[in-house]
């Protein structure tokens, strides 16, 4: 219809009328642009406001997982700590009571970080981070990821010196399975039941030796270090979730 009368009014020479109907044309692509814009900044913003709500709601489900975290890796370091005391004096190590096998059989416990910041991952690799326009949230994100990957590569250095101490404690013990029963945890304690199934036959040779002894010290070291780091790395999440509470999306 627009291009019928701006065809008529060229060949009658209607310049007011041509010009009418340019305005009418140029107005209305305008408007259809503005709306386009406002419905993409709409949709924009739902979409930088919903990550936000992931990322803040994946930090403070994270927070609760690493004070747990820290909690079982603090039990290991002391056991660690018990365990190369208790070597160190042949009376108390040559009686082999229950808690001195639960103390070398579990020398190398080491449970790995069970825990990540899955959406603010994906918001990085697929670079959707990008949709939040505050740049103290973004970067923020970008340094909480880093942190995490730091404690990741942390425990893949450390758990070898665990597993090394392992083996040469069991094998300097002389430790043997004598029974196919399984061994069962205590509801609510770190006591292990059923210890009595495994007999360390060689307890002269763990017992006040100089090199088990140095080896289960580094692990306690090891372990000591690790728990600092994860403590470190919970402060930092306590400050990365008081970021993404206080800071709008701003896309």
């Amino acid at each position: 219809m627009i291009l019928r009368r701006l065809t008529d009014a060229f060949r009658k020479q209607d310049w007011f009328t041509v010009a009418v109907e340019t305005l009418i044309v140029v107005f209305g692509v305008f408007i259809g642009l503005q709306v386009n814009n406002w419905n993409g900044a709409r949709v924009a913003g739902s979409d930088a406001a919903g990550l936000l709500s992931r990322l803040r709601i994946e930090a403070e489900g994270t927070r609760a997982d690493i004070a747990d975290y820290i909690a079982l890796n603090e039990l290991i370091l002391t056991d660690a700590k018990r365990l190369a005391v208790r070597l160190g004096n042949s009376e108390t190590c040559l009686a082999m009571d229950d808690e001195m096998k639960g103390l070398i059989l579990g020398i190398g416990d080491f449970a790995p970080p069970r825990f990540s910041l899955s959406s603010a991952n994906e918001a990085l690799e697929t670079g959707r981070l990008s949709l939040i326009g505050s740049p103290e949230i973004r970067e923020s994100v970008r340094e909480m990821a880093d942190q995490m990957v730091f404690m990741d590569n942390q425990w893949q250095r450390y758990v070898r010196v665990k597993q090394d101490t392992e083996k040469a404690t069991f094998t300097a013990a002389g430790l043997r399975l004598m029974t196919e029963s399984d061994l069962e945890a205590r509801p609510g304690t770190n006591v292990i039941a059923g210890l009595d199934q495994y007999e360390m036959t060689t307890p002269d040779r763990i017992c006040g030796n100089s090199e088990v002894i140095a080896l289960v010290s580094n692990a306690a070291l090891t372990q000591h270090l690790y728990t600092i780091y994860v403590g470190q790395i919970a402060d930092r999440l306590d400050a990365y979730a008081a970021t993404l509470s206080r800071t709008k999306a701003q896309p």
